[in-house]
């Protein structure tokens, strides 16, 4: 799961391995995700491969392959929980070295821009909400977390 060229632990690696808490929506034995602790938007998701890579072009084309068809299959199921305009999708990889993929459900134009990191409009929700999101993305998806 780990990578020998990675500095410290991965927070990533560690949720993959359920080491560490997250409000995990889907878990395949290559690919998990869960929700992200600080969204843009209810319902913002996090996709990684299990196996630590830092980067997501990094990643060999199986890999890439199984990470985005994971994507792809999750995005519906945000959609169907959240009711947003479109359900955007961003690789960004600044925040940790883990390659990553948002799902971020979009209720107006600016919801996957940097505005809401920049102005401080970033959703704090409860623990409680998470899991709500969380039942409501897996109710969505007709499975459990794997």
């Amino acid at each position: 799961m780990t990578d020998d060229t990675r500095e410290g632990p991965c927070s990533f690696c560690a949720i993959a391995a359920g080491t560490a808490p997250a409000h995990r929506v889907y878990a395949d034995g290559e690919v998990t995700a869960f929700l992200d602790k600080n969204p843009i938007n209810p319902g913002h998701l996090l996709v990684i491969p299990n196996r630590h890579v830092a980067d997501v072009y990094d990643l060999d084309e199986a890999a890439f392959a199984r990470l985005f068809l994971a994507v792809r299959r999750l995005a519906p199921a945000v959609k169907a929980a959240t009711n947003p305009l479109k359900v955007g999708l961003a690789v960004a990889g600044l925040d940790v070295p883990h390659a990553h993929v948002h799902l971020i459900p979009m209720h107006q134009y600016h919801d996957i821009t940097s505005k809401r990191m920049l102005d401080g409009t970033r959703a704090r929700p409860s623990d409680e909400e998470l899991a709500r999101m969380a039942e409501a993305i897996v109710a969505e998806m007709g499975q459990g977390t794997g």
